[in-house]
């Protein structure tokens, strides 16, 4: 108990009833009450707490409404609720959103309910006749609606002709392409003058009718049409309107038209084209507005309807269907001396547009080849390929493989005796060794007599070839004495 406070200005009051919007600090923290009453000298019990967060409980007030009517229309201009309260519930005036609910003043009176900006006109209404207006402010997000204001009545006054005033306003927009469109009530030679307006600004409380500004290119111009595509961004909304001039004479300006460049704008057919390849048909696709066009491509999310079928003068065949998110579709097993037909159609889920279908893509698939041909053409060209890869492979490897043998194993081997000599190995033909020196071949006859048959045999034994170094017991000369002196003692033996 020691934390509850006196509300200030609600002690001992008579009434049913306290205001204590002075002792709210904050709208969203939650609130404890609790009451008691007091007849003289006797004090009731406190009441059962009451938990009151500001912010939910609150209702939100009437807003301000002013009435103008000037040339057969009505401008209303709305102030927020507690536009002249220093302490403000609700802090963010642009949330709101304004209901304007208006009647004629007369016994046959229906209502109409408008959705309005702060500061906007209520046209088609009849002239030299009374209406009366009221407005609520309402926060669609919060679900919150608001308190009517109180009722306000003007007259209307006569709408003054204007024969040069442009009328029938509308908006062509294909790929991000926007143009304006008017009707002119006379044949008359006339210039036109196009504006716009930002639609943030009539968001504002304020007047904006010194916003408006020129279209490029749209200025003093003859045609009734302009192409205003220079100033759409894909963020907001824009408001367009026409005014004619003859001579030194200005017209009215036209009825605006909004512009939500997203919305309002179209999508045009994308571009196709067909290419072949083995079995497979391939749909190339370009997006509506060409690949550069960043706004189609980003901000629509688009997807391609395909249509295609066999286009043959024999037989008729029905139209096959496949959506894709990409721009590469294919279509498999295509028959061989057939005629295809490919038309394709964009379309945004997000936005729920689609466009109209692209013009009619046909080609003609080669006629074809048995497949037992052509599984004997793939196998053959993979083993020329292999052939041609591993044969010179083949080579090198077995180029080097007689060089590494060569080198390090040589077939010839030195003699035994000399194997080893000095500390230069002679098994490598590539080591440098004294020049070879002459070789003498020896054999040696031995005769032998039998007694039998006085048969004389012959032995031969050769002997592997000697360096000089073993020759130097012999000279060639005794070589040469000792061959023929064997030849001498043989001849008579054999006598």
């Amino acid at each position: 108990d020691t934390g509850w406070q006196e509300l200030p200005g609600c002690q001992a009051v008579a009434g049913t009833g306290c205001d204590f919007s002075s002792a709210i600090s904050e709208y969203y923290d939650a609130h404890y009450v609790r009451v008691r009453a007091q007849a003289g000298p006797l004090l009731s019990p406190w009441s059962k707490v009451l938990e009151m967060v500001p912010e939910q409980v609150a209702q939100i007030g009437p807003p301000g409404l002013e009435l103008q009517s000037t040339n057969g229309v009505v401008k209303v201009m709305v102030s927020p609720p507690e536009a002249n309260q220093r302490k403000k519930m609700w802090i963010d005036n642009l949330s709101f959103k304004y209901n304007l609910v208006f009647w004629e003043n007369s016994s046959h009176a229906q209502l109409q309910s408008k959705n309005i900006f702060p500061v906007d006109t209520i046209d088609g209404l009849a002239p030299d006749s009374t209406y009366c207006f009221k407005v609520q402010a309402n926060l669609p997000k919060e679900g919150k609606q608001g308190l009517f204001s109180p009722t306000s009545c003007v007259k209307t006054t006569q709408k003054v002709n204007d024969s040069l005033c442009p009328t029938n306003l509308s908006i062509l927009a294909l790929n991000m392409k926007f143009q304006l469109l008017w009707n002119s009530q006379e044949n008359q030679d006339v210039n036109y003058n196009v504006q716009y307006l930002l639609g943030f600004w009539k968001k504002l409380h304020d007047d904006y009718s010194d916003k408006w500004l020129s279209v490029p290119r749209c200025e003093n111009i003859t045609s009734t049409w302009c192409n205003f595509s220079s100033i759409i961004t894909t963020t907001g909304f824009h408001y367009l309107r026409v005014q004619a001039r003859e001579g030194h004479n200005k017209s009215c300006f036209s009825k605006e038209v909004r512009v939500d460049p997203l919305k309002t704008n179209g999508i045009g057919p994308p571009g196709v084209r067909l290419d072949l390849s083995d079995t497979l048909l391939h749909i190339l696709i370009s997006p509506p507005g060409g690949a550069e066009d960043e706004v189609m491509r980003d901000h629509y999310d688009l997807s391609y309807r395909i249509l295609y079928w066999k286009n043959s003068s024999d037989m008729k065949e029905e139209v096959k269907q496949k959506e894709v998110k990409q721009t590469i579709a294919t279509v498999p097993d295509v028959s061989p001396s057939t005629l295809y037909c490919v038309k394709v159609q964009a379309f945004s889920e997000p936005y729920n547009k689609s466009s109209a279908y692209s013009q009619q893509e046909c080609i003609h698939t080669p006629a074809g080849t048995p497949l037992p041909l052509v599984i004997f053409g793939i196998f053959m060209g993979a083993l020329l390929v292999v052939l041609l890869v591993a044969t010179p492979l083949v080579f090198v490897l077995y180029q080097a493989y007689n060089k590494i043998k060569y080198v390090f194993f040589p077939s010839c081997q030195p003699p035994l005796n000399i194997e080893g000599l000095g500390a230069r190995p002679f098994s490598s033909p590539y080591l440098s060794a004294a020049a070879e020196e002459s070789v003498e071949n020896c054999c040696v006859i031995e005769s032998m007599v039998t007694e039998e048959g006085n048969q004389i045999v012959f032995t031969d034994y050769k002997h592997s070839n000697q360096s000089s170094r073993d020759s130097g017991n012999y000279s060639n000369d005794d070589n040469t004495s000792g061959s023929k002196g064997s030849k001498e003692t043989l001849d008579k033996e054999m006598v």
